[in-house]
């Protein structure tokens, strides 16, 4: 997520600058919460805050708590009762239990634990971890959540290509958290974990598997005016934006900030662009042509999502069009085609249907069907992919 990421860009900050800082991270929800599993924050030595757990109400306790582990640099396992009457006082209506575990990540500090109980790889798996969202790439840290009189400390980072860096302090969980790591990276939206598991001595160990995938693409086949508020709410949620439009006056970077621009005709497709499943593709060219060239290219990839601009009909045309030429597509390549595009939300203005595009984009990486939300038991609760 795009909050967490600013997170680690300001541990890196205090790192540099010698700041001693603690990071919040929420590790376990039962019930409803504002925040899920992996939603950072951080406090650093000038009571500097970055990130939120909650919706407001946790995090004047949180920061408070970090400043007591910056001092001591014992981390810290806190539970918080979520009633919306006592406890949040806001009447956000989110009644449920999260626990939060609140960590030393300053050099400083480290430096002078190095030598006593936290081994040094602890720090040299977290550091791995930092440079492997620095560089976008793909792995996961593994961390022992501490308790009063529990074992020691353990940290594991696991890249998705490489060896394992760390370890949880007992060789039996690093090898089945090692292999509950690689199913998570092949999943095209993996989420942050708490898991228990049985250690040699068959006692268990609560670890913390935060999850790091480079950012998904949002592949914008047509740089028209409609295109600017898709390119421009993507990239505020967190997407890599690709604008692929071959008219330089339109595919520009003044009208695209924040995003790649790729200025290819549809045939050099193959040559400049790349497709994975994490490429969310969007197709308005508002070319019926350029249009069926562009799907020609993006059904047979792994694009988990293939939106097109247009009513049903224009769809229909295009896909006749295209099977006259001899090419013909299977069902689980259509079934990734969304046509029309968008979320049913009455939307008229560019930025409207901007908004129903992305939230149905987001709706697929997050393996949900999207609709509302009144009188739902459980809100935003994650897939089970």
């Amino acid at each position: 997520m795009l909050e967490n990421t600013l997170v680690m860009e300001e541990i890196w900050r205090n790192k540099k600058a010698g700041r001693r800082a603690a990071v919040a991270t929420v590790v376990r929800v039962f019930g409803s919460a504002y925040r899920k599993e992996g939603a950072k924050m951080l406090v650093d030595e000038s009571g500097k805050v970055t990130g939120t757990i909650s919706g407001g109400c946790l995090e004047a306790d949180v920061a408070e708590s970090a400043k007591k582990v910056i001092e001591s640099g014992i981390p810290i396992l806190k539970m918080y009762a979520l009633d919306e009457d006592v406890v949040w006082g806001l009447g956000l209506g989110c009644p449920g239990t999260i626990e939060v575990y609140i960590e030393l990540v300053s050099d400083e500090q480290c430096n002078q634990q190095r030598k006593g109980t936290i081994k040094m790889s602890h720090h040299r798996a977290f550091d791995a971890w930092l440079e492997c969202i620095k560089k976008e790439k793909e792995g996961a840290l593994a961390t022992v959540l501490q308790t009063k009189g529990s074992r020691q400390a353990g940290r594991l980072f696991i890249p998705k290509k490489g060896h394992p860096i760390g370890t949880l302090g007992d060789s039996v969980v690093d090898s089945q958290v090692c292999h509950m790591v690689d199913r998570k990276l092949s999943e095209s939206n993996p989420k942050p974990e708490t898991i228990v598991f049985k250690g040699a001595q068959k006692e268990e160990v609560s670890v913390l598997i935060d999850v790091s995938i480079p950012p998904a693409a949002l592949m914008i086949f047509g740089a028209g005016h409609d295109a600017i508020p898709v390119a421009k709410y993507g990239v505020s949620l967190g997407f890599k934006a690709i604008i692929v439009d071959p008219r330089l006056a339109y595919n520009s970077e003044e009208r695209f900030p924040g995003a790649m621009r790729v200025l290819a005709e549809t045939d050099q497709f193959a040559k400049n662009l790349h497709i994975d499943r994490r490429t969310y593709i969007v197709v308005m060219n508002h070319h019926l042509e350029r249009d069926q060239e562009t799907l020609k290219f993006v059904l047979p990839s792994q694009a988990p999502y293939i939106g097109v601009l247009g009513p049903l009909s224009r769809r229909i045309r295009m896909m006749n069009a295209i099977e006259k030429e001899g090419i013909v597509f299977r069902n689980h390549q259509l079934k990734r085609m969304y046509s029309p595009i968008g979320l049913d939300i009455g939307a008229v203005t560019s930025e409207e249907i901007a908004v129903s595009i992305l939230a149905e984009i987001v709706a697929v990486k997050n393996g949900h069907t999207g609709g509302f939300l009144q009188n739902s038991e459980h809100i935003h609760q994650a897939a089970k992919f």
